[in-house]
């Protein structure tokens, strides 16, 4: 990546990333629709992903700082 495709991408990032909390708490009405059994499991997959991950980077991280037998 060149030097100044990234120097346009953190001009970006960071012009763009203040705004997230207000569109995040902007109200908006919902036109969608949920059914309950597929919103759960959607809501189970993303929880499953996020401990998964948890676990894989704790793991990674004993890998890199753990104690090493000599």
């Amino acid at each position: 990546m060149t030097d100044v495709v990234r120097k346009r991408l953190t001009d970006l990032l960071r012009g763009s990333l203040p705004l997230l909390p207000l569109l995040l708490a902007s109200p908006s009405k919902a036109y969608g629709y949920v059914d309950p059994g597929s919103g759960s499991f959607v809501y189970q997959a993303i929880y499953a992903a996020c401990i998964g991950g948890a676990f894989y980077f704790r793991k990674a991280l004993s890998r890199i700082f753990g104690k090493r037998n000599k």
